[in-house]
């Protein structure tokens, strides 16, 4: 059945328990649970997910329908023990799975790098690797739902969990996280991308209005969405905490009901981010229509809104059911059409797989690792004769929140780089001016704390800039390893050989690391954000009207007395500046121009553009060829080539952007459109395929709601970043196309 027929169908026809503490042998598959009805629609795994889903609605009680629409035990689907349905247990977050939220004890799970490192790697196979790996142990572990990847834009270049999502473009994102969610869902596991739509920073989170265009909706923030639902097949997806365009995200009926489901098609779980429909009491009567299904961690307000609504008028009782039908039918057809009530959570042959997403952790890691800067080649150090010296911050090996993951067996970068140059490193914590003096080289650790909770500041701390000054005056070969997911200013840049952005790396940072500077492996990470000069000239500089101090995002304690109107909290600077039941605007003023965008279309210098990283090789293109007809169905087709003229293998990356040129309307210069990632053996040559289509110059028309392509020339562009780029076809469009 097609999605948008289930849809159709669904709109027409429509406990207790202890905490498992790690024990889910307790749990069966439904045929085999005592309180199954035997012969039933809903227990028989012959029939299709739609048919059993149609049964078991039937079989439920006004009491379990409504317990259904929200969590339990925190994060849980409840059960129904009734009839044999054992809970649904799901689990933060995108980089491995954080074990407290399915209260497992003694356990381990492989902390991979971020989902900006994984972006960074500008690889679809390793994006798909890695999400096949986190679903092997999610099964290994009990976890039916995995709560990410996450798929917010990178609006903001100080936003708190950047390191959990994909970087600034959504071309970029749209690549990688299909991947991963394919990956992911191909292993049973329900993936849940996050945190839809416009929840963007920290900042006031659960009380800012993301005040979002049509256009800017369609073009920037939207195809993440689209290409989870329509070509990942993501299960689920989880609403943000904000407001979105005045209406809650979580009760959102033009963005859920209207769009993601009429429109793509969704038929999975909507669930909410967790407590959000709870800071929004008033307004509970929403959630029936918005096309949200399941409220987290529970649906307290929810239920005692419709307990009151019910609780002297029979018909009102009637007319809410059926609507509580089409919640619970997208949630139970969501989990019997992935097979989840027919197995037991956990499935401990995955155990198995551990080991080989070890190795995979490293070599995300290794491709993630960004090369800045290498003057005079001072990367690779071949020679382990060399005195090597590791000093700095303590390295980070994750953001912080509910992305952080604890990992085990960390390879440490001073592991790493003593297993490389045995006794001749030495690992430092305070400066030292006679050894740093005697070292053949310094590798400075840089960290930027970051996580949920609160955006990060531009800045760093005076002291820390000034310390890298002090040492690169002391030794002429300092390196410096960026251990951040967030940007910095560089006033040191020039003088320092040598820059790596290491991001959050996981647990195999330090393997990772050692192959890279080694020259066993040549860097080819590239960048998924711009780094700017000053924050003052980024897209959006006031988004804190709080000012840079503090950068205030809240603690639950301040959001509940916001909410039920009283001033108090622990942070006194909130009420000062925020009165009970205020909401914040943030309007997003640069519409389509953010990152790069922006950056070109404003001619503002940056430190390091969009798509950049160096390789220790040197790369070539070649011939090109581009093959296209002017008829508006037809495919464009460019041929490639790139010769690997340098001294090393190395990876590549190939980036293709299109370009609408004398524009009337305020557009990109550019737009990412495709890329491709190769690997070359000195003196190699090799020709990369790219395809477009004309949509791919479409912009969205607000005034017609539909894509559209002007007539005109359009300029395709290629080379290895953002910044450097060559023209090699001018396509010229006679004839004003126009899409759905």
């Amino acid at each position: 059945m097609s999605l948008s027929c289930l849809n159709a169908q669904i709109n027409s026809d429509i406990i207790d328990s202890k905490k498992t503490e790690g024990n889910m042998d307790v749990f069966s598959p439904l045929a085999e649970s005592p309180n199954a009805i035997k012969g039933s629609v809903y227990v028989d795994t012959s029939k299709s997910a739609f048919e059993r889903t149609v049964d078991l609605l039937k079989r439920l009680t006004f009491d379990e329908k409504l317990s259904l629409t929200g969590g339990f035990m925190g994060f849980q689907i409840p059960p129904v023990e009734r009839l044999g349905l054992r809970p649904v247990f799901t689990a933060d977050a995108s980089q491995g799975i954080r074990l407290g939220t399915i209260y497992l004890k003694g356990q381990k799970s492989t902390s991979f790098p971020g989902m900006m490192p994984l972006s960074s790697t500008w690889n679809k196979e390793l994006a798909y690797s890695m999400g096949k790996a986190m679903g092997e142990e999610c099964r290994a572990l009990g976890v039916d739902i995995l709560l990410g990847p996450g798929i917010n834009m990178q609006r903001l270049s100080v936003g708190g969990r950047n390191f959990e999502y994909m970087g600034e473009d959504p071309h970029l994102t749209v690549k990688i996280s299909k991947n991963y969610i394919k990956g992911l869902e191909n292993t049973g596991v329900l993936s849940c991308p996050k945190h839809y739509i416009g929840n963007d920073q920290e900042f006031t989170r659960h009380i800012s209005n993301s005040i979002i265009s049509e256009r800017a909706l369609r073009e920037i923030y939207l195809p993440p969405w689209k290409s989870a639902i329509q070509n990942a097949h993501a299960s689920c997806i989880m609403t943000g905490n904000n407001l979105v365009n005045g209406s809650p995200a979580v009760m959102n009926k033009p963005l859920n009901a209207d769009l993601l489901r009429s429109e793509y098609g969704f038929t999975g779980i909507a669930m909410s981010d967790w407590q959000n429909t709870n800071y929004h009491p008033e307004k509970q009567n929403l959630m029936l229509t918005s096309g949200q299904t399941l409220l987290m961690p529970d649906n307290v307000k929810f239920e005692a809104w419709v307990k009151n609504e019910i609780k002297t008028d029979s018909l009102r009782k009637a007319e809410i059911e059926i609507m509580l039908d089409r919640m619970v039918f997208y949630t139970l057809f969501t989990l019997i059409n992935k097979g989840v009530y027919d197995r037991t959570p956990q499935d401990k042959s995955y155990f198995n797989t551990f080991e080989t997403h070890k190795e995979l952790a490293r070599k995300i890691a290794e491709e993630s690792i960004i090369l800045l800067q290498n003057i005079n080649k001072t990367l690779p150090i071949r020679s382990e004769n060399k005195k090597i010296l590791l000093i700095g911050q303590p390295e980070l090996h994750s953001g912080h929140g509910s992305g952080y993951v604890d990992g085990y067996e960390h390879v440490t970068y001073a592991d790493g780089m003593r297993a490389l140059f045995g006794k001749n490193f030495e690992w430092i914590k305070n400066i030292d001016k006679n050894k740093i003096q005697k070292a053949d080289f310094v590798f400075y650790n840089l960290n930027k704390t970051s996580g949920e909770g609160k955006d990060i500041p531009f800045e760093l701390g005076s002291d820390l800039g000034s310390e890298i000054l002090a040492i690169s005056k002391l030794n002429k070969n300092v390196i410096v390893l960026i251990n951040a997911a967030n940007v910095m200013p560089m006033p040191w840049l020039k003088s320092v050989k040598a820059v790596l952005w290491c991001s959050y790396l996981g647990q195999e940072r330090g393997s990772a690391l050692a192959n890279i500077i080694s020259g066993k492996i040549s860097p080819s990470g590239k960048l998924p954000f711009t780094i700017e000069y000053n924050f003052s000239d980024s897209p959006s500089p006031k988004f804190n009207f709080l000012g840079n101090k503090p950068y205030w995002q809240g603690n639950n304690d301040n959001y509940k007395n916001y909410w039920l109107g009283k001033e108090e909290g622990k942070d006194s600077s909130f009420f000062q500046n925020v009165k009970p039941h205020q909401i914040i605007p943030l309007e997003y003023a640069e519409e389509t121009l953010i990152g790069y965008r922006w950056y070109d279309y404003n001619k503002k210098a940056v430190q390091f553009p969009f798509g950049y990283g160096l390789t220790y090789s040197k790369f070539n293109i070649g011939k090109t060829n581009v093959h296209y007809s002017e008829s508006e169905n037809d495919s464009i087709f460019i041929l490639v080539e790139v010769h690997n003229s340098g001294e090393f293998a190395s990876k590549e990356v190939l980036q293709l952007y299109v370009s609408e040129v004398n524009t009337s309307m305020v557009r990109a210069p550019k737009e990412l459109k495709n890329f491709s990632k190769i690997h070359l053996i000195p003196n190699e040559t090799k020709t990369i395929n790219f395809k477009l289509n004309k949509r791919d110059f479409a912009f969205w028309d607000e005034e017609i709601n539909k894509w559209k392509v002007k007539t005109g020339r359009y300029d395709l562009k290629i080379g290895f970043n953002s910044e450097s780029l060559t023209v090699i076809q001018n396509i010229i469009v006679n004839k004003t196309l126009i899409f759905n």
